[in-house]
């Protein structure tokens, strides 16, 4: 048995036709998209489709395009709000050549328990401790 996997058995299958109607659509979704950003019609493209054996009626054709837009944008607006979210920690946190407030070192500013860890270093003006173990003499 071996201890590597054939990964090139995989790579073949991936030029091979699926077998469902949406995987070969979306396998031509690329070239679909460039025959409609031309200006050809759905039904010309349809036409074709079935020239190279995508036997697809028009209809479900359409709702298959209509799904890989939908989740093509669905992915852009991810990739946006991800992009985003990370302009907006780099400018929350601050640049390497200013120093931070004293005695806080660089390990401690990515420090997500930082609040926590310094919470429970304060003394409190009173602490209830429910098993008091100070002064108990027997």
């Amino acid at each position: 048995m071996s201890k590597q996997l054939d990964l090139d058995r995989l790579r073949r299958r991936a030029g091979e036709k699926p077998r469902t109607k949406m995987g070969q659509v979306r396998q031509a979704w690329q070239e679909i998209k460039h025959l409609q950003a031309a200006g050809h019609s759905l039904r010309d493209i349809r036409e074709w489709l079935s020239e190279i054996g995508v036997e697809i009626g028009y209809s479900n054709l359409s709702h298959c395009l209509c799904r890989l837009r939908r989740r093509e944008r669905s992915s852009e607006s991810q990739i946006q709000e991800l992009l985003g979210r990370l302009a907006a920690m780099q400018l929350e946190q601050p640049q390497q050549d200013q120093p931070g407030p004293p005695g806080q070192t660089p390990a401690s500013k990515s420090d997500p328990l930082r609040n926590l860890r310094e919470q429970r270093a304060r003394k409190k003006s009173f602490e209830f401790d429910p098993f008091p173990t100070k002064g108990l003499t027997r």
